[in-house]
């Protein structure tokens, strides 16, 4: 078997003794020799095998060796060809030079020290020649991975960049530190307002937080991915407000330094309506509170102190009255003041709606507007069973209250009430008043109602729908759980 690990040179010799004297000469050598008599031979060996060097002598070999040569010279172009002969012909040599390409020539007889040398000289510049091509090859596949990647990387940071541009969310690309390397359109418009770049300011200049914690220690705890979105706010010198920013971070590599992307999405809107939900709130509580001292005040009050004066009258021993009258008084009076508490409560919290559920409760409150309204209602409810209690009672505030909305503000002739259960509670409301502009409404802070309205609707995770135009009338959609 030919070992492949090592070397392979091949030699054309016809005559035998100089193939035995090769053989012997090369005994100890750690390269492998093959031994070929004609030129027919060594093709096909030189086309089997990875032959790094031929030797070969001018003549009797079957062939033209210059032929020969640049045959190999075009398919093999760094094996490595030399010519061994005692035939000398300088046209010949010429051609060897010029045509076949050979590298070295030798005469015989045959010095074997020298011819080795020659050889391992051959063999050398083979292997330099071979491992050239060889790192020519592989640069050349790296060098079009790397522009492939040069490519990717550009598409994917033109990609990034359109992103990060286009956000309407204000967005920085900031150091630990807080110095500003990158900015997005929205963030530009903000640092304008200070009169300057977003470069030339910290990110601790800019936003502040009302966090304990601290804008430091939230930057530095994504560092350590353990933080969430937090809460800042700007305040705008120019324009003499504070807007408020959700602020969501993460760590990315921006040219090969670590670096914190964060983004601020305005929830000012947000922070007012939930203002404006909680001013609404405790002004209802309020409300509430005032209005129920008022009918204690002014309902049972005067009832107690009667009852009061009743009981005075019996440590009057000169008062005439008969006792059994004055007892009598006194029991009718606590009735009234029983039947005012009841009613009382009744306000809080009817008893009809505790007792015979939503259809009646309602029910019972519209035949009371009947009686001193001129008001035409249209009250249909397809309700067939009993709802979950606190859905009852919102329901049951939720359409008086826009009932009392249009008997105070609305000036309506008619009103239409339909409640009906298919996967949700559909409450569909509307009366032919005059209508107003709910935007108006609700900018003006005239719009309590309305919020109160959309607190009680979102505390039970509902939807609703007002449509409303002045002259119009008004039109309210409301869809609840009914669990």
């Amino acid at each position: 078997m030919l070992d492949t690990t090592k070397d392979i040179i091949l030699i054309i010799e016809k005559d035998p003794d100089n193939t035995k004297l090769f053989s012997f000469i090369f005994k100890n050598q750690d390269f492998h020799v093959l031994y070929a008599q004609k030129i027919t031979d060594a093709q096909k060996l030189i086309d089997r095998f990875e032959i790094k060097l031929i030797i070969s002598d001018l003549i009797n070999i079957g062939g033209d060796i210059i032929d020969f040569f640049e045959y190999v010279e075009s398919l093999y172009p760094h094996v490595k060809r030399m010519l061994l002969t005692d035939y000398i012909d300088n046209q010949k040599l010429s051609d060897a030079i010029n045509r076949g390409r050979i590298f070295n020539y030798l005469q015989k007889p045959i010095d074997p020290k020298k011819l080795i040398v020659v050889i391992k000289n051959g063999l050398e510049q083979y292997n330099l020649a071979k491992s050239n091509e060889d790192l020519l090859v592989n640069l050349k596949s790296k060098n079009i991975e790397l522009k492939e990647l040069l490519i990717e990387l550009k598409n994917e940071e033109e990609k990034f960049r359109n992103i990060f541009n286009s956000s309407p969310d204000a967005s920085f690309i900031i150091r630990n530190d807080g110095s500003v390397l990158l900015s997005n359109l929205s963030a530009k418009q903000i640092c304008r307002t200070y009169h300057s770049t977003c470069r030339s300011l910290s990110i601790f200049d800019l936003i502040r937080s009302d966090n304990p914690v601290g804008l430091k220690n939230y930057l530095a705890g994504i560092n350590k991915n353990t933080s969430s979105t937090t809460e800042v706010y700007i305040e705008f010198p120019d324009k003499k407000k504070t807007n408020y920013y959700e602020l969501k971070g993460y760590v990315l590599n921006y040219k090969g330094e670590d670096c914190i992307r964060i983004t601020l999405r305005d929830i000012s809107v947000k922070k007012e309506m939930e203002k404006k939900v909680i001013q609404t709130i405790i002004q209802t509580e309020e409300k509430e509170r005032k209005r129920f001292a008022q009918e204690l005040h002014d309902g049972i009050g005067p009832l107690l102190s009667t009852t009061k004066l009743y009981l005075q009258w019996f440590n009057k021993p000169e008062s005439k009255m008969d006792k059994g009258i004055i007892i009598s008084k006194m029991e009718e009076t606590l009735e009234e003041t029983v039947a005012s508490i009841r009613e009382i409560s009744n306000n809080l919290s009817p008893n009809t709606l505790n007792s015979f559920g939503l259809g009646a409760a309602l029910k019972t409150f519209i035949n009371r507007i009947r009686n001193v309204s001129d008001i035409d209602f249209i009250y249909i409810n397809k309700l067939n069973k009993r709802l979950n209690e606190q859905v009852e009672i919102t329901i049951y505030r939720l359409v008086c209250e826009l009932i009392n909305n249009s008997i105070k503000h609305s000036e309506a002739q008619s009103v239409n009430i339909k409640i009906e259960e298919n996967d949700e509670i559909d409450i569909s409301y509307s009366d032919d008043g005059k209508g107003f502009n709910v935007a108006e409404k609700i900018n003006e802070n005239k719009g309590a109602g309305l919020i109160n309205l959309s607190t009680r609707i979102q505390s039970l995770g509902g939807l609703y729908k007002i449509d409303s135009h002045p002259g119009k009338g008004t039109k309210v959609h409301i869809k609840l759980s009914a669990n």
